[in-house]
């Protein structure tokens, strides 16, 4: 016994209709989940609001929905103005080195900077790089700046 199906023209362009949402649906999900890290960049992604992984340069594939990006961060050394409590103007070099350890401690360079001017009575490379990589950052050079 042969059974014969007799689509209608309405039930084939249903089918069609159907096939072009389905297939839309799963190219917008795919590419919901595709991230491209730029060159001396990192993006932290977090699994359902816990940190989980670094991605760095390339274009990566995570699940949307469950896997989140958490942030952006520059691998190349950055230049940041501070005024310090005797009001210099200093300009601070620093690299973000540790990318995890950066993200989970997340701290300004202001804040940062305070922090070392409260606990120190005495300033200098060692005392900077020693807090500073607490942070997961690198101490570079600190300089004088015209106001």
């Amino acid at each position: 016994m042969d059974t014969i199906i007799n689509l209608s023209a309405l039930d084939t362009a249903l089918l069609i209709s159907l096939g072009i949402i389905v297939t839309l649906g799963i190219l917008v999900f795919f590419l919901a989940g595709l991230h491209r890290v730029p060159k001396n960049h990192a993006i932290v992604i977090n699994k359902v609001g816990q940190f989980h992984c670094v991605y760095t340069r390339g274009v990566h594939f995570k699940m949307p929905i469950v896997y989140q990006r958490a942030g952006i961060y520059p691998l190349s050394p950055m230049v940041q103005k501070y005024i310090a409590n005797n009001g210099n103007h200093l300009d601070v070099t620093f690299q973000i080195v540790d990318v995890e350890k950066y993200h989970k401690n997340h701290i300004t360079l202001n804040d940062l900077m305070k922090r070392i001017e409260k606990e120190n009575s005495e300033i200098n490379f060692t005392v900077l790089s020693d807090k500073f990589a607490l942070f997961g950052l690198k101490f570079i050079n600190i300089t004088k700046s015209p106001n």
